[in-house]
């Protein structure tokens, strides 16, 4: 997912990449990642939070389960990853699990871009 940020002219454009990783689960750890890939324009200021979040039947919504930030602009990668631990009993039904990325940059005339990527989900037993 891509944001961007205009100063006026529109050679003055400011943009990053921002990415969400699919849930990865092992044992009884669930863990996502997620973050900026890249950036142009030369943004002063980009942050980025990655959050796991697994959806509750209940309420109908995305709840999360862990969070990571980070604050520095790309390049390089620059990645979050956040874990919780998740049970599994016999009998349990299939919970949606995904990661979402919540970015934000500021570009050098003061603009700024914000926007949320979210991965692929992931269905296990695990709550």
């Amino acid at each position: 997912m891509t944001v961007s940020a205009t100063d006026g002219a529109p050679a003055a454009v400011t943009e990053c990449d921002f990415y969400a990783s699919k849930p990865n689960h092992s044992g009884s750890r669930m863990t996502g990642t997620g973050g900026i890939k890249t950036c142009s324009g030369g943004p002063v200021a980009c942050t980025s939070e990655v959050d796991l979040e697994f959806y509750n039947d209940f309420s109908s919504r995305w709840m999360t389960a862990g969070t990571a930030r980070q604050s520095k602009c790309a390049p390089p990668l620059r990645s979050s990853t956040t874990a919780t631990t998740c049970v599994n009993r016999p009998g349990d039904p299939n919970v949606a699990w995904r990661t979402s990325t919540v970015g934000t940059l500021v570009s050098a005339g003061g603009s700024h871009g914000t926007g949320t990527a979210n991965s692929p989900v992931l269905y296990v037993p695990c709550a």
